[in-house]
């Protein structure tokens, strides 16, 4: 069966009689097994009329490809497009001289004239003015038809990469983001890998704006306060991998108050998954003091080490007496290298957290053992402390237990 307008591209042509219009927010219905194309099916974007057709096409055991166009002689613009049945044409009647050293091929070209034609109206909509419903071959049962590539590849299409970019910008991660997408009906079968290369090609195509930028905005604290500090960290595509940044209020807070930072990389940013590394400590009041910040490309060796290097250079290289962190073995190594003269401290909450792990082998002796350990814990002394723990390790017969 074939019903089709033959297109006619002269201005003086009326426009084919609307009956729907598609838009992105009818996506759910898009993907319908009972509906059909027909003449005058309207559509707000020619890519919606590829993601119309082929979860159509998805729906009914074949796979899609863009045909042919034709643009206006005139403003050169795209006025017709026409899809066709990936097994469109007819197949190469080529054979090699010695068939061995050709690479064997499924034959997929069938001559196939199953298509669907689309053209833009005067008001920019696109109108269905062609619709071949017979293939010359078999249709693929649900589990073959997923391997055409048009269904393979179709988070390609712009308005899916809108919807992953608009996604992203609301916080959502590459696997919320897919699950979203499959469930609402903007597309099938799209992947957290899928979601991941095109956010990687896309900040790809962004190289060198976001250092630039945010140096922008950084300088222009500078005019406010000649002493305000940061350093980026570019690779060598120029995209910036991590920042830091002080300004002098914190730079003299740390003079006065740094013997004692705390530095914490348990947060991450919601948006960007990046640790957020504030350094911190506390004046003569007991308050926290915000020594400076800094937002990081991942938790390496090689990280903290430009980290602690600028802040050095920050702090008119003054090291800290002291600095608490949490275990991290990376981030030891690191402060060992730049800070050799500063005692690595862990802190309480991290040291609490893993000790169950440490002494899950003293089953029997676990509660006295809990209690035990917390009246050391609580001791304000140093000398009445180191007593206890003496006490601890030898009642509980923990002297090898490392």
């Amino acid at each position: 069966m074939s019903i089709e307008s033959a297109p006619n591209f002269s201005d003086s042509e009326k426009d084919c009689p609307s009956k729907t219009n598609y838009s992105l927010h009818d996506s759910p219905k898009i993907h319908d097994k009972n509906l059909e194309p027909y003449i005058g099916l309207e559509f707000e974007d020619l890519d919606y009329v590829y993601i119309f057709y082929n979860a159509y096409a998805r729906n009914h055991g074949f796979g899609i490809s863009k045909n042919s166009s034709v643009k206006s002689q005139v403003t050169k613009d795209l006025i017709w497009k026409n899809y066709v049945c990936d097994k469109a044409g007819k197949k190469n009647m080529y054979t090699p001289e010695d068939p061995s050293t050709s690479k064997k091929r499924y034959v997929t070209r069938m001559d196939c004239k199953a298509k669907l034609d689309v053209r833009r109206s005067k008001d920019e909509k696109w109108v269905v003015t062609g619709f071949e419903k017979q293939h010359t071959h078999e249709l693929d049962i649900l589990r073959r038809t997923i391997k055409h590539r048009s269904h393979k590849v179709a988070h390609k299409s712009l308005i899916v990469k809108n919807a992953m970019d608009n996604l992203h910008e609301a916080g959502l991660g590459p696997s919320k983001i897919a699950k979203t997408l499959n469930a609402t009906g903007v597309n099938t079968d799209i992947t957290a890998q899928n979601v991941i290369d095109h956010l990687r090609i896309k900040r790809k195509n962004n190289i060198g704006r976001e250092g630039v930028l945010v140096a922008q905005y950084l300088q222009a604290h500078m005019v406010k306060d000649p002493n305000f500090f940061f350093a980026l960290e570019l690779d060598s595509d120029g995209i910036l991998r991590s920042l830091f940044w002080s300004d002098s209020r914190a730079q003299n807070d740390y003079i006065t108050f740094g013997d004692v930072i705390v530095f914490d990389v348990t947060y991450k940013t919601y948006r960007l998954m990046m640790p957020f590394a504030p350094f911190t400590g506390v004046n003569h009041h007991r308050q926290s003091m915000l020594f400076g910040c800094a937002l990081l490309a991942d938790e390496t060796e090689d990280t903290f080490i430009w980290l602690f290097k600028q802040w050095l250079n920050c702090m008119f290289d003054k090291h800290p007496q002291v600095i608490i962190t949490d275990m991290d073995r990376a981030m030891y190594n690191a402060i060992k290298i730049v800070f050799p003269n500063t005692r690595h401290r862990f802190c309480s909450w991290n040291i609490n957290k893993h000790l169950i792990e440490h002494v899950y082998d003293m089953r029997d002796t676990e509660c006295e053992f809990a209690s035990e350990y917390k009246i050391w814990y609580n001791n304000r002394t140093i000398e009445h402390c180191e007593v206890l723990w003496k006490e601890l390790i030898t009642g509980f017969k923990l002297q090898n237990n490392k």
